[in-house]
């Protein structure tokens, strides 16, 4: 046990600033759930914290993206300290429980996955990635934003094909370049139906280059 601990603090600093980062500037859960689900109640996902993770990891990993085993965390103060995503305090309280993984591609550190909810289902899942000015990983966030998607919403793009983007990459693409061209600190999308399920994809400079964000909900 005692060890164990040392691994999830070990965690790489830039992973755990990117998830605060979009702590602060996501309000995915309230947006999506606000009107359909009391504030008491969870939208949990229809898949385990193993299947998901594994399931994502198994893909990375033929891109040749390394992604960590989970890291578990559930005593309250690691999920205080961890898991600390909502911004409904309401909401917040009911998460009980989150694993995060650490993602390296070609170029070194890429970012994190993570998932909470409760011991025995998530409610949501946020991907933080992290490209330098010159966006030379803008291939491997391609990537994993795909990888999470069609491993925890559904492999429907192409015949739902949300806000008539006809691939995930050109959404991408039409959000680096908007972002690009306005030079606003912050770019997203907005709250995009795939599925039965909810994302969104948010692009913000930062001091290291460019925070990329992908948050799945209910």
């Amino acid at each position: 046990m005692k060890s164990k601990k040392y691994v999830y603090v070990g965690i790489s600093a830039a992973a755990i600033a990117a998830v605060i980062i979009v702590i602060a500037q996501f309000n995915v859960i309230p947006e999506v759930n606000e009107s359909a689900t009391p504030s008491n109640q969870v939208a949990f996902l229809d898949f385990s914290y193993d299947e998901a993770n594994s399931d994502i990891r198994s893909n990375l990993a033929l891109h040749h993206i390394n992604m960590t085993k989970p890291i578990r965390l559930s005593s309250p103060s690691d999920v205080h300290q961890y898991c600390n995503f909502l911004t409904d305090p309401t909401k917040q309280a009911l998460v009980t429980y989150c694993t995060s993984t650490e993602l390296k591609d070609t170029e070194g550190f890429l970012g994190d996955v993570s998932m909470l909810g409760t011991p025995d289902v998530p409610g949501i899942v946020v991907v933080a990635l992290q490209s330098n000015p010159m966006l030379s990983n803008y291939d491997s966030v391609k990537t994993v934003f795909g990888s999470v998607i069609n491993n925890t919403i559904c492999q429907c793009w192409e015949k739902e094909v949300p806000d008539g983007f006809p691939t995930l990459s050109t959404l991408v693409d039409k959000l680096r370049d908007t972002h690009l061209a306005t030079k606003e600190p912050t770019t997203s999308t907005h709250v995009t139906p795939l599925g039965n399920k909810h994302f969104k994809i948010e692009l913000t400079t930062n001091e290291s280059g460019y925070l990329w964000k992908l948050l799945v909900s209910k």
